[in-house]
């Protein structure tokens, strides 16, 4: 069983292997992925805390943000993982996963008339949730030119500097969307790409859960897949 810690959402390196590895297995899976789904509900996205993202960020010698991507055999859930590394690779934090995870029913997320709400009028969210909502998400759409997409690495400076811009540290929400592009291969397929990815939102709110000073709209996309950068 998972065990996380009372006052910091962690995972041991155990976990950790297991949930990538189980992950990577999916890579020649055929069938869609129904774990991004939970009834009717479709998974949008997951936050991390302010109280771990400060321990993430205040850790010495961090140099990159590493996302991962899991998947929990004990639950059937897909799972984000977040830890730091030196400039050498080398691992230098624990494995922290999310506070929460972010949930919507197709009605509400895509409005009257396929319109979205405000906080889902990029057409890359959309894409998401129209695609996941209609139980169409396989590992198709996490093949890039570089492999199977086990997840994401950010410059820390970037993280700070983009994401940490208001007077106390933020939760940092992980969205989920699908960009679809014209790929290397579309005059001879006439097929639309469509991958996953992820963006990063900072919201901070007080005790009363009013926001604070910061840009709700403001979504940050720094990536680097791995692989290429594991």
């Amino acid at each position: 069983m998972t065990n996380i810690n009372s006052t910091a959402q962690l995972i041991s390196e155990q976990v950790f292997e297991n949930w990538a590895f189980a992950w990577q297995k999916l890579e020649f899976d055929p069938n869609p992925f129904d774990f991004f789904k939970n009834g009717e509900q479709i998974l949008s996205g997951v936050v991390f805390n302010s109280r771990n993202m400060s321990s993430l960020l205040s850790t010495t010698g961090v140099s990159t943000i590493k996302i991962r991507f899991g998947l929990n055999l004990e639950t059937k859930d897909f799972e984000i993982i977040l830890f730091g590394t030196d400039s050498t690779g080398q691992i230098m934090t624990p494995y922290y996963v999310p506070s929460k995870k972010n949930y919507y029913t197709p009605d509400a997320a895509l409005g009257e008339q396929g319109r979205v709400p405000a906080e889902l009028i990029k057409q890359w969210k959309k894409n998401w949730l129209v695609t996941a909502g209609a139980g169409e998400v396989t590992s198709k759409n996490f093949v890039t030119p570089y492999g199977f997409t086990r997840g994401y690495n950010y410059s820390l400076k970037e993280f700070i500097e983009t994401l940490f811009t208001f007077r106390t540290a933020p939760d940092i929400n992980v969205v989920f969307v699908l960009h679809e592009y014209y790929g290397v291969n579309y005059l001879t397929t006439k097929k639309v790409t469509s991958t996953f990815g992820v963006v990063l939102h900072a919201q901070n709110a007080d005790s009363s859960g009013a926001t604070l000073q910061g840009d709700p709209d403001a979504y940050y996309d720094l990536t680097a897949p791995c692989p290429r950068t594991c």
